[in-house]
């Protein structure tokens, strides 16, 4: 459905526009599950969920200047590297998924601000029922279900309708994240269907067998628990967050034992569970190979072009801030780990501030905060989660932002009329 249709939908049968706009971003994150295909569902309801929110819901605000500049500046660091390269079809569509990602971003930090929690809601819903679907589909691929373990599990760990289980666990940690954090708040609606939910996603998450993806759960894990503690407001909350952490850590050892007591998923365990793979280490190897092109992208202002360091090197560099210097020189690098330190700022201050939405914005940003810690060992560019989560909390800092210059322009109305 275009923009224009829903519209004209809307007037014809009095449905309000705002319902509309409502269910198509909903079936846009919904969609996050089908990923396979290029483009994606959720990508061709990108455009139409763009335009019929362009007419009213949209908040545009200066405090997402620092963000659209970086990424601005990222996207012509990545244009004047493409140049070189410019002959080539993989290093186009890097670019142009670059940029579609960046847009990406840009539009949710403007569309969060008009109602923060209303539409992280929204986005929260669909993006918890479809890491169940996925996590089903990784699950049925892992196990050999239905035949398609070759299709859904090419490389004997969990990947469902996703093209690499890095990314298909990466997509669970933040639907998790949301579950475990509602728990803990007393907030979290359908109980019983909800830890059903969360036991599908967390099993998912660990047979997709990624090593950054398990810290990362567990880092993000630990610290909602501990601002979760830090900002409640009561006694009462913070003891059931100290209660439900130990039957947490009870429920998750037994799921982890079960889980092991299979005999392909404790081979694999253990084969995953080293921190150094034989892929890792030597002068060739991924950290090897890391440090051999530092000295050469430093004679290289303009890095070897988008994709160009599997060309150079034979691999991928495997850590998002050498692929930034790599495939987008040093303008795009710069730019890249820019954004990274000002999101990580103004996350921060979203974690600890006051407001309606706060418990939301943590949410959001935790999963994001490790997700960029775990790009030194990963390529996470090109992941869309990852730029939904950049431009949530650039929305949730905009909201911020307005909401402390109500209170205060209250508290100041106030006292000029005491």
């Amino acid at each position: 459905m275009s923009a224009a249709e829903a519209i004209g939908t809307a007037q014809r049968t009095g449905i309000p526009l705002d319902r509309i706009q409502k269910l198509l971003l909903w079936l846009m994150f919904f969609m996050g599950w089908l990923v396979i295909v290029e483009p994606s569902p959720s990508d061709a309801l990108f455009i139409p969920v763009v335009l019929i929110f362009l007419f009213s819901g949209l908040v545009i605000h200066a405090t997402a200047a620092p963000m659209i500049l970086f990424l601005l500046l990222y996207n012509i660091g990545g244009f004047v590297s493409f140049l070189e390269v410019s002959n080539q079809t993989k290093a186009s569509l890097f670019v142009i998924t670059s940029f579609y990602m960046a847009t990406s971003a840009m539009f949710l930090a403007f569309l969060i601000p008009a109602d923060p929690v209303g539409r992280m809601n929204i986005i929260r819903n669909a993006w918890i029922l479809a890491a169940v679907i996925a996590a089903i589909n990784g699950l049925i691929g892992y196990f050999g279900l239905f035949g398609l373990g070759h299709a859904w599990a090419p490389i004997a760990r969990a990947q469902g309708t996703f093209k690499d289980p890095n990314v298909l666990s990466t997509y669970l940690l933040s639907p998790a994240i949301f579950i475990i954090q509602g728990f803990l708040l007393g907030t979290q609606k359908w109980r019983v269907f909800s830890a059903i939910a969360l036991l599908i996603i967390l099993a998912g998450l660990f047979l997709a067998f990624s090593r950054g993806a398990w810290i990362s759960f567990l880092a993000s894990s630990m610290l909602l628990v501990i601002v979760t503690y830090i900002v409640a407001e009561s006694r009462p909350l913070r003891t059931r967050v100290v209660l439900l952490v130990v039957l947490g850590v009870i429920a998750g050892a037994i799921m982890l034992a079960v889980l092991l007591s299979i005999p392909q998923v404790r081979d694999l365990f253990l084969q995953r569970a080293s921190l150094v793979q034989s892929y890792d280490g030597g002068e060739t190897g991924r950290f090897g190979t890391q440090l051999r092109s530092i000295p050469i992208l430093l004679e290289h202002p303009f890095g070897f072009g988008p994709t160009y360091f599997r060309v150079v090197f034979g691999q991928d560099p495997h850590n998002v801030y050498l692929n930034a210097f790599a495939s987008y020189g040093w303008i795009g690098g710069i730019s890249y780990m820019l954004l990274c330190l000002s999101t990580i700022t103004v996350g921060w201050k979203v974690m600890f501030t006051r407001t309606p939405w706060q418990h939301h914005g943590i949410a959001v940003f935790l999963p994001l905060f490790t997700t960029m810690l775990q790009g030194v060992q990963i390529d996470t560019d090109h992941w869309r989660h990852f730029y939904v989560l950049v431009g949530l909390t650039w929305g949730f800092y905009g909201a911020t932002v307005n909401y402390q210059r109500s209170v205060n322009f209250a508290q100041m109305q106030r006292l000029s009329t005491a």
